[in-house]
């Protein structure tokens, strides 16, 4: 009788707990739902800057968004300027491109420099900026930029067309000393021919600063300051390639530090004040989150611009998605679906909406779901290399997050599908 009697009372507080338990689920929810909005009614301040963080690189829905987030930008906002997480020398390509240059829209995305850029989604994305431009006046075309460097190629390309205009001699010179930084090795070269060309590479630079005025005046300011920015992407990558720096904290800050001086040259030769940028949610995000990251690029961002840096993070239900296998390093499909209590991801699967988006300075008003944002949970981040493992341990294809100091707004996908890659 008395094992009885402890059996209903455990069972009474068990189902009182779970009352509980759905009756605050449910609340999160309400709240989510009245504060979401579909994506194409979606309102954005004005800031100088604004981030778009995906939560995968190798879905068609996130490039559609970027496309969805600048387009209102361009048409609300007066935007001009777009930045992603590509190879910076690349991005002067597609620049070239989308200002009327020669090729296709999918020559364009390859030259991005990463294979997660070479979809049907990105291309579309660019045919828009080309065909937005051709109706505008040289002063209020788009332009694309790359704040990523991990290439070498376009960059040297860059630089030594620049060098053969202004000083043949030194271009050939080094054309050859900087022979081993290329696109080919890049990521299995000795160290010891990455180092050199470090060295060399910083030399060719101090000559372009001592010859500085001379070779304004063969060419112009502005062409000066773009063959410096080239330069020292080359310099950068070898920095990451060939010293002991920490990979990832050195790239993020390096990537900042291009989006600032994009800022600086689109606003002292184009007049232009705001920029969007784009790229993985680990880098996007305020709080440096990813493993082993002591700041991030977003970090940097928000530190250097406080409130003008408006950042957007994404999530997904459930997503199949295309990545490099880590085993194979095979291109393939792979999926995930997000589950656990109290994830906004789920919450939101509860809604039944395609997509939503959320600004958090909005929902302040609902002291319960505030507090919600303001606890720390996962955060889907998927990079470029995934693996059958990694979607069975939620902690390897997330980032612990607190939503509300991450992000200033998320968007969530329910349903995310691949990416339509190019054929060759």
């Amino acid at each position: 009788m008395k094992k009885n009697l402890l059996f209903a009372i455990s069972l009474l507080i068990m189902m009182s707990v779970l009352t509980g338990f759905q009756s605050s689920t449910n609340t999160l929810q309400q709240s989510l739902e009245s504060n979401l909005v579909p994506v194409s009614k979606m309102e954005l301040p004005s800031k100088t800057i604004i981030g778009f963080g995906e939560a995968t690189h190798g879905n068609k829905q996130f490039t559609t968004l970027k496309f969805d987030i600048f387009k209102h930008l361009v048409e609300k906002q007066g935007f001009r300027v777009f930045a992603i997480e590509g190879d910076f020398g690349g991005g002067q390509k597609v620049n070239e491109y989308i200002l009327g240059g020669s090729g296709t829209a999918q020559d364009a995305a390859k030259a991005i420099g990463f294979t997660i850029y070479n979809t049907e989604e990105m291309a579309s994305l660019l045919s828009w900026m080309r065909s937005f431009n051709e109706q505008r006046d040289t002063k209020d075309k788009i332009h694309f930029y790359g704040f990523d460097m991990q290439r070498y190629d376009h960059n040297k390309n860059g630089l030594f067309t620049y060098l053969q205009k202004v000083d043949p001699t030194l271009a050939s010179q080094y054309g050859v000393a900087l022979a081993n930084l290329n696109d080919k090795t890049v990521y299995d070269q000795k160290k010891a021919k990455v180092q050199e060309g470090l060295s060399h590479i910083k030399n060719l630079m101090e000559r372009m600063k001592e010859n500085k005025s001379v070779y304004i005046a063969k060419s112009s300011e502005k062409e000066y300051e773009l063959a410096l920015a080239f330069a020292e992407a080359i310099k950068q990558n070898a920095t990451l390639h060939g010293t002991n720096v920490n990979y990832s904290n050195a790239r993020d800050l390096y990537m900042a530090e291009k989006v600032k001086w994009m800022l600086s040259f689109e606003k002292k030769y184009y007049g232009r004040e705001n920029i969007f940028i784009t790229g993985h949610n680990g880098h996007i995000e305020k709080t440096s989150t990813t493993t082993g990251m002591t700041t991030c690029m977003g970090a940097h961002l928000a530190k250097t611009f406080g409130e003008q840096y408006y950042a957007i993070g994404s999530e997904f239900y459930e997503s199949s998605f295309i990545a490099n296998d880590a085993a194979t390093n095979e291109r393939k499909e792979f999926y995930v679906k997000n589950s656990g209590n109290d994830r906004l991801a789920v919450l939101f699967a509860h809604t039944n909406r395609k997509d939503g988006f959320l600004d958090f300075a909005k929902a302040r008003q609902d002291e319960n779901f505030t507090a919600f944002l303001n606890r720390a949970q996962p955060i889907s981040a998927i990079g470029a290399v995934f693996s059958g493992l990694y979607g069975k341990i939620e902690k390897m294809y997330t980032l612990q997050m607190i939503p509300a100091k991450a992000f200033d707004a998320i968007i969530f996908v329910r349903t995310a599908t691949p990416s339509i890659m190019i054929t060759d």
